[in-house]
């Protein structure tokens, strides 16, 4: 199950040969209080039973001073991103596994009852309902018109991003039972869908009827071989790797290996400043090059790396553990730390920015919005 994923992290965890980063030094107090200022926030967990803790892996979206965001009891609320002000709230009663996307006007969303939605995303006034028949595990991804989604069945499914009429739906069998059971996001690229399955392969299928092109086996172990990762392609090269194995780098148009690199990243890679910025299971961040070359490493020594972007100049990383961590982007230098509170809390979505908003939601469902 993907609730293991924290478990699997202190598995993995190991010393790592790297600079080690100490949080105890960082800048000056005041500057400190200016780069992560707290906007508003919101306790959105649901009712539970004690000691079976719901655990949040979806993400939040920011869009024309929106933010969407579906909650632990199965509402899909807009709030104003400034104020937290709630602008509609939709009721689905299932829970959201991935992000929302915003196509001209729609809002297109899944939920775990396998139901996928379209709404107005001013209004929340519903443009389409359809039933995929699997729950929905990633975002979905759009390209001319069509539509694709991942469901948690392995199945690639194709519809029209206007109406939600069915195109066609790619299938595959996976018999390993020891799996996280995540979804990779796909790909498009080429008129071509890249997708990573729980079977440790990476397969390549036709945008326009979801036939197979090539497939590629990424990891020869018995357990974890998931390839949960999205893809990233720069110049006919393509960058993926299994749970389990190394990152690899593949020509595009042919599933060939290019280059095999010495770890295993957790997340896909950052595009930073003409080279790629990796984070690892056990806390380390690795530059490279795009050959993977290894230019410099350091370990925050605080869980698995699970987000890296870029904030008001900043490197933002997030943790297994519930860490934002603030560094800087020349030195990688600590700069900010601040822990999400709950005992129990990691970031396993993505964390989002736009117009100077910065939106962390955790895995007890703690939504976080900073200015």
């Amino acid at each position: 199950m993907r609730f293991f994923l924290p478990l699997l992290v202190c598995l993995l965890c190991s010393c790592a040969l790297s600079e080690k980063i100490n949080f105890s030094s960082s800048d000056k107090s005041g500057e400190k209080k200016t780069i992560l200022r707290s906007a508003w926030s919101k306790n959105l967990d649901p009712a539970y039973d004690s000691g079976n803790l719901p655990i949040n892996l979806s993400s939040p979206l920011l869009h024309a001073g929106m933010l969407f965001v579906g909650t632990g009891k199965g509402q899909m609320i807009a709030y104003d991103a400034q104020t937290g002000k709630v602008l509609w709230k939709e009721n689905d009663k299932g829970a959201y596994h991935a992000t929302p996307v915003v196509y001209n006007d729609q809002i297109i969303y899944g939920t775990n009852l396998g139901r996928l939605y379209s709404r107005h995303y001013l209004t929340g006034k519903i443009k389409y309902a359809v039933d995929l028949g699997a729950s929905i595990e990633s975002e979905v991804v759009v390209h001319n018109g069509i539509a694709v989604v991942h469901l948690r069945n392995y199945q690639i499914t194709s519809f029209d991003i206007e109406t939600g009429k069915i195109f066609w739906a790619y299938k595959r069998s996976v018999p390993h039972l020891t799996t996280l059971q995540r979804s990779s996001k796909p790909l498009i690229w080429n008129n071509k869908i890249f997708v990573g399955f729980a079977d440790g392969y990476l397969v390549n299928i036709s945008l326009e009827d979801g036939v197979l092109q090539w497939e590629k086996k990424l990891s020869t172990s018995t357990k974890f071989v998931d390839v949960d990762n999205t893809p990233v392609i720069l110049n006919n090269r393509l960058y993926i790797n299994s749970l389990a194995g190394p990152i690899y780098m593949l020509e595009a148009s042919t599933g060939a290996v290019l280059r095999q690199g010495d770890f295993s990243p957790s997340r896909p890679p950052f595009h930073f400043n003409d080279k790629y910025l990796f984070g690892t299971f056990d806390g380390e961040l690795i530059l490279t090059d795009f050959n993977l070359e290894v230019i410099k490493k350091v370990n925050l020594g605080v869980g698995g790396i699970t987000n890296i972007l870029l904030w008001k100049d900043y490197l933002v990383v997030t943790t297994s553990k519930g860490h934002v961590n603030i560094l800087n982007p020349k030195t990688f230098e600590p700069v900010l730390q601040k822990h999400l509170g709950h005992v129990n809390s990691s970031v396993f979505g993505d964390v989002v920015a736009s117009n100077g908003m910065l939106a962390v939601y955790s895995s007890r469902y703690r939504l976080y919005v900073y200015r």
